[in-house]
């Protein structure tokens, strides 16, 4: 439901039952502040390209108005894995400038490992239960098609893990191999 203008500063109600645990111990409820203070750390570094931090900017900036409309964690996680996918081309060079074509995320995050921008290593974890190696990597264009065909992520929690993923991954990009 679209919020009256009189409640458009108000906070979704969903957050009022979130608490936050103080160091100290003290429990209070959450506050915007604290939702800044989730994405302030997941600033890009310079060494990525304006454009794909001003995008990635838009996501974190999607996170903390969630404080007035709850859904806007999954449109932030959303926005974090195109932004990751535009950093990716870019690096690439995997598509003209100002067109939409890609060969896509999976294909895309394969091709930076095989161009040595990525380590997989990095991103794996020890087999569970005499079971393979997991990378994460591979599961960055599942994770993003859940969101992408209809499925909300309601979870903040879960969002900013996602947009730290991203914010991983697109960092590496520019910081490996020129």
């Amino acid at each position: 439901m679209l919020k009256p203008i009189s409640a458009l500063l108000n906070s979704d109600q969903r957050f009022d039952a979130v608490v936050v645990t103080e160091p100290s111990g003290v429990v209070r409820p959450m506050s915007q502040v604290d939702l800044h203070a989730m994405v302030a750390p997941l600033e890009l570094p310079d060494t990525v390209p304006a454009g794909v931090r001003d995008e990635f900017d838009v996501g974190r900036n999607a996170f903390v108005y969630s404080w007035f409309c709850y859904e806007f964690t999954t449109l932030a996680e959303r926005h974090s894995f195109a932004t990751l996918e535009l950093a990716l081309r870019l690096r690439l060079d995997a598509a003209p400038p100002g067109t939409t074509r890609s060969p896509g995320l999976r294909k895309l995050l394969k091709s930076a490992v095989v161009n040595g921008y990525l380590k997989r290593e990095k991103y794996s974890a020890p087999p569970s239960f005499g079971g393979e190696c997991v990378c994460i990597l591979d599961a960055i264009p599942m994770l993003r098609d859940h969101l992408s065909h209809g499925n909300p992520h309601l979870l903040p929690q879960g969002s900013i893990e996602s947009m730290r993923l991203c914010r991983e991954v697109i960092c590496d990009l520019f910081e490996s191999k020129s």
